[in-house]
């Protein structure tokens, strides 16, 4: 968790795709993205920001802002569902909210690919052509630029992925529109014909289901295909910069919490020194270079905007550059989704109450109250190893082709998966 700290933030460029200012004094929460593992690592977070809070809860912010798989955990707290209700959806236990499945994340983009085949001997003959024309010079990058007008333009459909946000939205008390909200929700994806951000909210792009602009937002490139709306194709926000705080203060907010799941791993706690990211092979460079571009994105905005606008409180919580556990998974990972969601629950916990006496001076400048108390407790059955319960019964994860954590380490985590339940039975 990372605090007004201005060393942090080097300058960053005035964002486009304003919307009209309005009055001060409202709050802002803004939802960064980070695939699966993000949206369920945010979920747990903000279980643990609700637990702190006094006389309120995460779902009383004025302002929403989700950019990629933030979209998705926004548009359900802008439309009241609870962080401990998203849990349950996610564990499969919630009376009325069933869990998304796998096939519905990862729907093979068939029609696609069966058009691609319709393509394939004209590619030969044309590939064939151009290779041979000119062998000596030709690379393999060459020949797989040749062939790659075969690939689809996505590998998978987020049409499934919008059906099930539809699903849950058009329960009773829910709304699938931007305008027929109460509360701000502004969702961000990329235009994909001309490079913009564009801002789903309300306004011009009210009319949209939310559902929808979940699924645009979403729409990771190369992994989904683009999502067409209005004639105009969109693919996944985190292209314009994987949150847009800047939406949240023209709109009025002189409180922005966000939360980012994605940091650079910094291996100089964690790795024996002879070791390096770079000997671990293409998948762990790409983790950690997709996380630095990301991060350091974020960090440019953050300062821009802290030296625009003074008056403006900016609190940011994410994983912290030792976090090896949240640098182990895989962003798109399903199958870890509950041990993702309950180490950020137990993490950012221990965060907050470490930095309670910032954490408290900032929101009472804006007349919210958090309690210690209420935790203090539990921290004290964490550290001590004592507890018997997790937020999920689900089994310590399991992180290959990472170097050893020290039993310390591992020690701690075995301890903080129990603070959950306890919270539940004391309150």
């Amino acid at each position: 968790m990372n605090f007004n700290d201005e060393s942090l933030y080097p300058p960053y460029a005035q964002p486009n795709g304003q919307i009209p200012g309005n009055r001060r004094g409202k709050t802002a929460l803004v939802l960064a993205g980070g695939g699966i593992t993000g949206a369920v690592y945010e979920i747990g977070a903000l279980r643990a920001v609700n637990d702190m809070l006094v006389d309120r809860t995460v779902n009383d912010f004025d302002i929403y802002v989700g950019t990629s798989a933030g979209s998705l955990v926004t548009s359900m707290l802008a439309n009241g569902m609870t962080p401990e209700e998203m849990m349950q959806s996610i564990d499969n236990s919630h009376p009325e909210i069933r869990s998304i499945r796998a096939n519905e994340i990862f729907q093979t983009n068939l029609t696609e690919f069966f058009h691609s085949f319709t393509r394939l001997p004209g590619a030969l003959l044309r590939g064939g052509r151009n290779l041979f024309s000119g062998i000596r010079d030709r690379t393999l990058a060459d020949l797989f630029w040749e062939f790659a007008d075969l690939l689809p333009s996505g590998l998978y459909s987020g049409g499934a992925l919008e059906r099930y946000v539809e699903e849950v939205l058009t329960r009773p008390g829910c709304v699938n529109r931007f305008d027929h909200l109460q509360k701000e929700l502004y969702i961000i994806a990329t235009d994909l014909d001309t490079g913009e951000r564009a801002v789903f909210g309300k306004g011009g792009k009210g009319i949209v289901p939310i559902s929808k602009a979940v699924a645009a937002s979403s729409a990771i490139p190369i992994v989904y295909k683009p999502v067409r709306i209005f004639g105009r194709e969109y693919v996944d926000g985190s292209m314009r910069g994987t949150a847009s705080l800047d939406l949240a203060v023209e709109a009025g907010a002189d409180l922005v919490v966000c939360i980012n799941p994605l940091v650079p791993l910094n291996t100089q706690d964690v790795y024996p020194k002879d070791e390096h990211i770079g000997d671990e092979g293409m998948r762990t460079v790409i983790n950690q270079v997709v996380r630095i571009l990301m991060h350091s994105g974020l960090r440019y905005h953050i300062k821009s905007l802290r030296r625009q606008y003074p008056d403006v409180d900016f609190i940011l919580i994410e994983p912290q550059p030792d976090d090896q556990k949240m640098f182990g998974y895989n962003l798109m990972d399903y199958s870890s989704r509950l041990r993702v969601a309950n180490h950020g629950f137990e993490s950012v916990t221990v965060r907050m109450t470490d930095h309670y006496d910032y954490f408290s001076e900032i929101m009472e400048r804006h007349d919210i109250q958090i309690s210690r108390g209420r935790v203090d407790a539990e921290l004290d059955e964490i550290r001590s190893g004592h507890g018997d319960a997790l937020l999920f019964d689900a089994a310590p994860s399991s992180i290959p082709n990472q170097p050893p954590i020290t039993q310390a380490m591992l020690s701690l985590e075995s301890s903080l998966a129990r603070l959950g339940q306890l919270f539940d039975s004391r309150t």
